[in-house]
């Protein structure tokens, strides 16, 4: 990015107004005006800039990330920004000219070195449209698309607005571009006697393969040098035309000039000699001496090649492999021919036959053929048949100008294929199913019909069947009545595929490590915790799109987190010290998170979102998930199948009463089914095993050590999460407490840090130890478990401290459990003792009442020194009992 004092040494440089200088100021300084989302087909994502030191985004990886690569690959382009600040447009109205306005956000605005401009990104197709609605603002200009207000209102500044069609992307240059960025953005360059080497092998024969050129290194060059060149521009490939990823089909040059100098030579030869290509397809023409002839037909059995020539009016049939001999010897050669499709019912005719259709078509004309040259022929059928055939064959060569299809068997269609059912009858049964059975209420086929009944008895019109009334609606589009009576989530499975009318790039790259996937799953089974307690586990996966080989596997009991997404990206460098170029994930808010896109910037990992509630988009992934539930969990005691039918599910039969699996012993079993069963397992749609896939991936695109992270503690660091309230307070003498447990280091001891909130980070491979942020630096901090834990290998201390963090919220919830007891005991306590207090101040107004009674009555001393007594003994009682309770 340029720094304030280039950027108006720019300006000054394009002589810039004073309003175009603050209104690309504005631009610079202001954050995009809103973050993008994809839409129903369209993957949306982030691209890490190093041109920009920033993340860009992109709403369709098929049209605005290919503009991102332009620009970031462009010399000439100096700065560009997504989703610049709005800006007001005006336009008139075609039908009233009326003058109407709107705030518009275009894509993107770039700076180049002689110019500056905003870009807005469509499909073709969208510009198609948006041209026959709104006229008044796209259109074409000299097969350019304008956007006439935008173009207006940039014209103020004398700047530009620019419409990028889909239609103008070079998609060969774009995978090109994707397969070189490793060595484009990252300084990888061979020393002088690689590159000595690389080009002795090219100059001594100019001009071939680049597979060939590496695999004739011999161990003195490897493919990452040769790749490194060609991104340096040393050595040179034709990037807008070849394809850098079939290597079979790209030569290689010195330089540019080289390759100039043999496009030339090569298109004059090839000028030079005449097109044998043809194709055994019948309506093509062929040049045959100076004579045209058009191909009959090419019957596969008899090996024989039927030829027509309209100008001479005759027949000719030619073995297979004397017509190909003619064709090498140059004297018959294809032209220009007339295309069947584009004329009469020629071709319908001969496609719609079927193949005993044709081989009697065959038969015929060799009889007939022979009967026209007045060769004698062994009559297999009379006379009057072949007459007939005759006819046939003359009359098709009048009407179509080929008699051949004359000679086609005429298969008549039998019986009334149209409906009997009477126009109210069908009206009424097509209106009751729209208005009662595609509805959200669900109402069966068999309600609707009766509903049915009554209105046909109603209106006195036909009864249709039940069979009749299910055919209907069977043959209604299922996914139109499923989306209108359960929603568009149930009714995606039955959604047309979505399908790209011209290729693009490969949906799941070209080469490993390009394009990987993250997802994440409850697995199908209860795992032992501690005692009774048992929980199912949640799996995270990062999936090589290309090789379908597992790059890393997370396995927790917590649910999906930017913790786990980390966890796993941490376990993808450690076992092969890279990151994949690109990450897709589904729309989870984990994947949002500013740790986890951060993390992704940091290390130039693009990011790309699948559309909302569209598993296709990630069934590589989901597919895994299924294998490994049905091939492996669904195997284990324990494992939770049968709670799909929750009414089946007995005592006996429950999968938490059968938990044996602990999370260590899972753990170890997973890693050992991933890397030695589903890796070495046939993918039907590679037709080998991720193992052979990727290990075959990366000798043809190169290792790419350029590329490779280092797991030091830098890295640990920056994976490491923060928990869900990101501050601790420091304790004076114990430090913070995090994960049940205190942690110390020895800056706590400084007053101004005791009784403060700092920022922390912890390792869920290792409970031994954390981060604290103090004095704008991390520090590690010791557990006090710290002395069990160490000594222990990360995997050990991984498996350790899951079970632990899980027992301590078991703890955490049964005291939660007993504390809700005990304050419900006293809530009890405190309900007996208003009772007991009632009672006891009526038994004690009862005895005050007795006392009167005796003193009026004057009861002997003796008889009064009794009742006293027992008075006394039963307020003793009641004092005791109340102290009791």
């Amino acid at each position: 990015m340029m720094s304030s004092n280039e950027f108006q040494e720019w300006a000054e440089k394009l002589n810039l107004s004073k309003e175009a200088v603050t209104e690309i100021q504005r631009i610079r300084q202001s954050p995009p005006s809103r973050r993008v989302g994809g839409g129903k087909h369209n993957v949306s994502g982030r691209y890490s800039s190093k041109k920009m030191g920033l993340t860009i985004q992109f709403e369709s990886h098929k049209v605005e990330l290919p503009t991102i690569y332009m620009l970031e690959f462009n010399d000439n382009v100096l700065e560009y920004y997504d989703q610049p600040p709005q800006i007001k447009i005006y336009y008139y109205q075609s039908k009233t000219n009326k003058r109407m306005a709107y705030m518009k956000t275009a894509d993107f605005f770039v700076i180049e070195k002689d110019k500056a401009y905003w870009i807005e990104c469509k499909t073709e197709e969208e510009l198609i449209k948006k041209s026959q609605k709104n006229p008044e603002r796209y259109l074409r200009d000299n097969s350019q698309w304008v956007f006439a207000p935008g173009k207006t209102y940039a014209e103020e500044f004398n700047l530009d607005f620019i419409i990028r069609s889909s239609s103008e992307i070079n998609w060969n240059l774009q995978r090109n571009l994707e397969f070189l960025e490793d060595y484009i953005i990252k300084d990888f360059i061979p020393n002088d006697s690689q590159i000595t080497r690389i080009k002795e092998a090219i100059q001594s024969a100019p001009g071939l393969y680049l597979n060939e050129l590496i695999l004739s290194s011999e161990n003195q060059f490897s493919a990452d040098e040769v790749y490194a060149l060609i991104a340096k521009n040393i050595i040179y490939i034709d990037l807008y035309n070849d394809l850098i990823t079939e290597p079979e089909h790209v030569k290689v040059y010195i330089n540019k000039e080289q390759y100039k100098g043999f496009s030339i030579i090569e298109k004059t030869s090839r000028d030079k000699k005449k097109s044998h290509t043809i194709e055994l397809k019948s309506g093509n023409d062929i040049l045959w001496g100076d004579t045209t002839w058009t191909i009959l037909n090419f019957d596969y059995l008899s090996n024989l090649v039927f030829l027509y020539s309209k100008n001479e009016n005759k027949n000719v049939e030619l073995p297979k492999d004397l017509f190909e001999s003619y064709i090498s010897e140059g004297y018959i050669c294809g032209i220009n021919s007339y295309d069947p499709s584009e004329t009469d019912e020629v071709k319908k005719m001969i496609s719609q036959a079927s193949v005993k259709d044709l081989e009697a078509a065959n038969k015929k004309y060799e009889i007939i053929n022979k009967y026209l040259k007045g060769e004698e022929i062994e009559l297999t059928v009379t006379e009057r048949t072949l007459r007939n055939w005759v006819k046939k064959y003359e009359d098709a060569k009048e009407l179509h100008g080929n008699g051949f299809v004359g000679l086609l068997p005429q298969t008549k269609k039998r019986g009334n294929r149209n409906s009997k059912l009477p126009q109210d009858t069908s009206e009424l049964m097509n209106r009751i199913i729209t208005d009662s059975y595609e509805t959200i209420k669900l109402k069966s086929a068999k309600q609707v019909y009766r509903e049915l009944l009554v209105k046909c008895e109603e209106f006195n019109i036909d009864i249709p069947s039940y069979q009749t009334f299910c055919n209907a609606i069977n043959n209604r589009s299922k996914y139109e009545v499923e989306k209108e009576r359960k929603g568009k989530r149930a009714s995606y499975k039955y959604e047309e595929i979505y399908t790209e009318l011209e290729f693009t790039t490969p949906k799941h790259g070209e080469r490993i490590f390009e394009i990987a996937h993250i997802d994440h799953t409850e697995l199908d089974i209860e795992l032992k915790i501690n005692g009774n307690e048992s929980k199912r586990p949640w799996l995270t996966l990062m999936i090589d799109a290309f090789s379908r080989r597992v790059l890393a596997f997370y396995l927790t009991f917590e649910e999906p987190s930017y913790r786990s997404c980390m966890m796993v990206i941490r376990e993808c460098v450690k076992r092969y010290s890279r990151l994949p170029n690109y990450i897709v994930v589904d729309g989870g808010k984990e994947f949002s998170s500013v740790y986890f896109e951060s993390l992704l910037a940091l290390y130039s990992v693009h990011k790309k979102q699948r559309p909302a509630a569209k598993a296709k988009f990630g069934h590589v992934v989901e597919r895994l998930f299924g294998i490994t539930n049905e091939l492996f969990i669904h195997n284990l005691k324990g494992n939770t199948q049968i709670t799909k039918n929750v009414r089946q599910v007995t005592k006996s039969v429950n999968p938490k009463n059968h938990a044996v699996w602990t999370f260590e012993k899972l753990n170890e079993r997973l890693d050992l089914w991933i890397n030695n069963v589903y890796d070495n397992k046939e993918n039907p749609s590679l037709n080998q095993t991720p193992k052979e896939a990727f290990e075959e991936s990366i000798m043809m695109s190169g290792n790419r050590p350029q590329t490779y992270i280092p797991y030091d503690e830098t890295f640990i660091l920056m994976t490491l999460p923060a928990p869900e309230v990101k501050t601790r307070k420091v304790h004076p003498g114990q430090g913070i407490k995090l994960n049940y447990s205190y942690y110390w280091c020895e800056q706590f001891r400084n007053p101004k840090i005791e009784k403060t909130k700092i920022e922390v980070k912890y390792d869920p491979f290792n409970l031994g130890i954390t981060y604290a942020f103090i004095n704008n630096e991390w520090v590690k901090c010791i557990s006090e478990q710290y002395k069990y834990l160490n000594g222990k290998t990360e995997k050990q201390i991984k498996l350790i401290a899951e079970e632990i963090k899980q027992k301590n919220k078991l703890y955490s919830k049964n005291n939660t459990v007993t504390a809700k007891m005990i304050a419900r005991y006293i809530i009890e306590s405190e309900e007996i003792e208003e009772k007991l207090t009632v009672e006891n101040n009526e038994k004690s107004q009862t005895l005050k009442t007795e006392l009167k009674v005796i003193e009026n009555v004057k009861v002997s001393n003796k008889d009064f020194d009794s009742l006293e007594m027992n008075n006394r003994d039963d307020e003793d009682e009641l004092e005791i009992f109340g102290e009791l309770v």
